[in-house]
């Protein structure tokens, strides 16, 4: 797997680095935790604060597209989507608790 980082674009704002980035695979598509490895190792990103918001590979072709967002502060990564920091495994998921119903009358 070979990555190469197309663009950066810094949020002062918002306390965030956007990268685009083009990753070229042999067969199968990495996995979210390889390429985030890879664009840590190519930009020196702590992984606790990278987050992968899209994976997009080009149908016939052996490239895709991905944008990562690498935020500066743990405060920072708090207006990050929820099921984002789930999938990369930043945050645990929710359990939602069923209620126990009562029996229909008859």
């Amino acid at each position: 797997m070979e990555l190469a980082i197309k663009n950066k674009e810094e949020n002062k704002l918002l306390g965030l680095q956007t990268l685009t980035c083009e990753v070229s695979y042999e067969k199968a598509v990495p996995s979210r935790k390889q390429i985030r490895e890879a664009i840590c190792a190519a930009s020196g990103v702590d992984p606790s604060l990278l987050v992968i918001a899209s994976v997009n590979g080009e149908f016939g072709s052996q490239k895709a597209l991905v944008i990562a967002r690498a935020y500066a502060t743990k405060e920072a990564l708090a207006v990050e989507k929820k099921h984002l920091l789930v999938r990369d495994g930043l945050a645990q998921e929710e359990e939602k608790k069923k209620e126990a119903k009562a029996p229909a009358k008859k």
